[in-house]
């Protein structure tokens, strides 16, 4: 063979490379249960993508349970693993997902990682959720938020923030869907292009506003008791005020029943596709865990089959998020939902999401939920 036949072959088999999605998935992963890689890997699977899987972490189970064994590893570790890919030309990923990263060190290597396959392959797609900590704690050290916002964010196409990780990554409050929006558009400016706060808590409701509400006020003597002592005037300001406090307390226990998905892209969307969008998932009973890893690599797979409409994506992604969680809680019962022992292994064990049994939900989800447009 000529050397322009052996030339022209060794293009042809890296473009054959990539013929088909490939993700190199660089998260956690547990022996038993199912969260970071073993919530990623098989649905990824499922869905259509080959799935090389690199773990940060390697644990007997996840770290809600009473004990935990197993080891943590470093930036050479990951390092070490791609330079063995590079070596035999086994780089030939189209996707990057990255999650739970705990370390300085093998923050840089993924950033190293990233470039690596993006000059291999400039379609890359890099998907980032940012592990960062929720409800005001803080999973890792202080000093990764920087290290993120300075080494993953440029090169992230897709980013994944729950509330918590939003605000730490922007430095702005995200306690409604404005300030949720101006942190979206802050994330944009350091690098992605597509953003989803995945979690957002106690949003206001549409159906807040509801004019039933002024008949549900309750309390009928102690009205009837201020009536008999008050002018007219006086009558309408005490019932105006008890509407208000009503509708109040029905807004807080109707947002509590609600977890709230903002997201926004900068990619353009198909006609009639909205580049910004509420979705508003009603809470399921009990605590599960896995359940971000799990939609990231939904987003993942729907985003690239969905990649100028991320609406379907974002619905596909949820339905069977929602799908296998619903399965979880069924097998689990109602006893295990509702226990308030939160290190019991018995406890956590019953609540390992049900991935296998919830295949089909995962293939063909069933959409409930649709998205809401956002007016920019």
């Amino acid at each position: 063979m000529s050397h322009a036949a052996a030339a022209a072959a060794t293009v042809a088999e890296a473009s054959s490379s990539f013929s088909s999605p490939r993700v190199l998935s660089i998260q956690s992963s547990v022996v038993h249960g199912y969260v970071g890689n073993k919530a990623a890997v098989f649905p990824l699977q499922l869905l259509g993508f080959d799935v090389d899987p690199v773990y940060t972490v390697q644990f007997s189970n996840h770290t809600g349970y009473p004990v935990i064994k197993g080891h943590v590893f470093d930036g050479g570790h990951l390092r070490e693993l791609l330079a063995g890919l590079a070596t035999n030309g086994l780089i030939c990923h189209t996707h990057l997902l990255s999650g739970y990263i705990g370390s300085q060190s093998l923050l840089e290597a993924v950033a190293a990682v990233a470039g690596e396959l993006r000059s291999a392959y400039p379609q890359l797609t890099y998907v980032c959720d940012p592990v960062l900590g929720d409800e005001g704690k803080l999973y890792v050290s202080q000093e990764l938020v920087a290290a993120y916002k300075a080494s993953l964010l440029p090169l992230a196409n897709i980013l994944t923030p729950n509330q918590f990780e939003a605000e730490l990554l922007t430095g702005l409050e995200v306690k409604s869907e404005e300030q949720a929006l101006q942190a979206a558009a802050a994330l944009h400016d350091m690098g992605p292009h597509t953003v989803i706060i995945t979690s957002l808590a106690s949003l206001p409701h549409p159906e807040y506003s509801s004019p039933r509400l002024s008949e549900e006020v309750s309390g009928q003597p102690a009205a009837a008791i201020a009536a008999a002592h008050s002018t007219p005037q006086q009558q309408q300001q005490e019932q105006t005020a008890a509407n208000d406090e009503h509708q109040q307390q029905q807004q807080q226990q109707r947002s509590e029943r609600y977890i709230t998905l903002i997201a926004s892209t900068r990619v353009a969307q198909a006609p009639g596709c909205p580049a910004a969008f509420r979705m508003r998932i009603p809470k399921l009973q009990g605590y599960f865990t896995g359940t971000g890893d799990l939609l990231c690599a939904l987003l993942l797979a729907w985003s690239h089959r969905y990649p100028d409409n991320l609406a379907a994506a974002v619905e596909h992604a949820v339905a069977g998020l929602q799908g296998v969680l619903q399965l979880t809680a069924a097998a689990a019962g109602p006893a295990v939902l509702a226990s308030t022992d939160e290190r019991s292994a018995a406890v956590f064990r019953a609540k390992e999401l049900r991935l296998v049994q919830g295949q089909q939900q995962l293939l063909q989800p069933d959409i409930k939920i649709r998205v809401e447009p956002i007016t920019l």
